[in-house]
């Protein structure tokens, strides 16, 4: 086996790395915490990476009140230094640090997609130009607003920070902060919404026009009631055959208004045309639709099965109901021994894709340890031709599990010529033969 460790440098502006990363030859001199103005005397300090130094207690209770959550935007101020706006690093806070760390590498990828439609002249002509991109980036976390998924717990796209400064418009409460995919609206009508988002056509809060503007997370708008935000008024649908947009069902009228209940999706572009398309096969986009069979461990280990050491024995993951949860809808995940436990599945792109060779594959999963005891976790991803031959094999390094929360490890493939299934290998144990067992759930091709 060998390992691909995923290279976070094109997901992070030069100057983050550095302030974040690099240990700083800066010496602090003061003799008093800037948090609670006590001195340091005889009181346990902490020295940052960045050089500036703190009690111990002080920061690990300003991280602790920092942590993300669904009613508000992603800011992450709270997990930089208070004196140089560098991110708090130092091994004795990775345990508070190492979630949203993990966090906001996603919403920087999230950043690159939406550069990527916005200005895509831009984007295209700063992929071979490291500082170029690190300059894009840095815009488009300055622009761009975050929210964190009350469903899924991911974070998603909720419109530009110009609009979300507006407290007028930003909503409180934590079950309006659902991404489009977990969204009842969206469910209703749209047959698989996580992939088909940017084929979504919503109608504008306000008013009966579609909405071209997502703002605060959750608020669509049209042109016109977007410019008047937020002194946006309620415009009434005329109903009946006067209004050619769709109704809800059993609706004549349109509800219009500030009330998320006046949310819509008009249609799903996607789905509206798969009639005209050939719907035995179908191109996935990437991060699409989950192939992996009873990903959670719902029906026990159906579809997985064990790998075999040089001996042809195996040590088999199990499944027990989810203490933690990692969603709102998963109830079970899969639990290690304390040897290596492995499992595998195999998805058979060709059954899925007109071209598997064409497509980029993206394998992840979720774990954490069960106690503070440490346990280790890793994943493989191998790809094969018809003829069952290995044409690439990707993994990660051997990760130890956090405590208390779960962590996303992920995979991408790049297109590979003659690829016509991909094989899904997970491997978890407990490093000292305690309680640390490795917790998995879910798995995703």
């Amino acid at each position: 086996f060998f390992f691909i460790v995923d290279c976070v440098l094109c997901c992070r502006s030069i100057s983050t790395l550095a302030s974040s990363k690099m240990t700083s030859s800066y010496t602090d001199n003061s003799t008093e915490c800037a948090i609670c103005f006590e001195p340091f005397d005889g009181t346990e300090t902490i020295t940052l990476t960045c050089g500036h130094r703190w009690h111990t207690a002080c920061v690990k209770q300003q991280l602790q009140s920092a942590k993300p959550n669904t009613s508000q935007r992603l800011l992450f101020s709270g997990y930089r230094c208070a004196k140089c706006k560098a991110f708090c690093d130092h091994p004795d806070l990775r345990d508070l640090t190492r979630k949203t760390d993990e966090l906001r590498e996603r919403v920087d990828a999230l950043v690159e997609e939406q550069l990527k439609a916005d200005l895509p002249t831009a984007w295209e002509g700063a992929r071979q130009d490291r500082v170029a991109k690190a300059r894009l980036l840095d815009e488009g976390r300055r622009n761009y607003a975050f929210y964190l998924c009350g469903g899924c717990d991911e974070p998603y796209f909720g419109g530009t920070v110009e609009c979300a400064d507006e407290q007028e418009g930003e909503l409180i409460a934590s079950e309006d902060r659902l991404c489009q995919a977990c969204s009842p609206r969206t469910q209703e009508i749209c047959q698989h919404p996580f992939e088909h988002g940017a084929y979504h056509v919503w109608k504008c809060r306000y008013c009966c026009n579609p909405a071209t503007f997502l703002c605060y997370g959750n608020v669509h708008f049209c042109k016109p009631c977007h410019d008047r935000n937020p002194n946006a008024h309620a415009i009434p649908c005329v109903g009946g055959a006067c209004c050619t947009f769709p109704k809800p069902k059993g609706q004549t009228t349109h509800s219009n208004g500030s009330s998320r209940e006046c949310e819509q999706l008009y249609y799903c572009a996607w789905c509206e045309s798969s009639s005209s398309r050939d719907a035995f096969a179908q191109n996935e986009s990437t991060g699409s639709r989950n192939f992996i069979v009873n990903p959670s461990g719902e029906e026990g280990t159906r579809g997985w099965r064990p790998i075999l050491d040089r001996w042809g024995q195996s040590e088999m993951w199990q499944v027990e109901n989810m203490e933690l949860r990692v969603d709102q809808h998963t109830q079970t995940n899969f639990v290690s021994s304390y040897s290596w436990a492995s499992m595998m599945q195999t998805v058979p792109l060709h059954e899925y894709v007109r071209d598997p060779s064409s497509v980029q594959i993206e394998v992840s999963a979720k774990f954490m340890g069960r106690s503070d005891c440490p346990s280790l976790f890793f994943m493989q991803a191998v790809v094969k031709d018809s003829n069952g031959r290995i044409l690439h094999r990707a993994g990660t390094s051997q990760l130890s599990a956090p405590a208390g929360f779960w962590e996303k490890a992920t995979l991408t493939i790049d297109p590979v010529i003659g690829a016509h299934e991909v094989s899904m290998i997970v491997y978890g144990k407990d490093s000292f033969r305690l309680q640390g067992l490795s917790l998995l759930s879910p798995c995703f091709v």
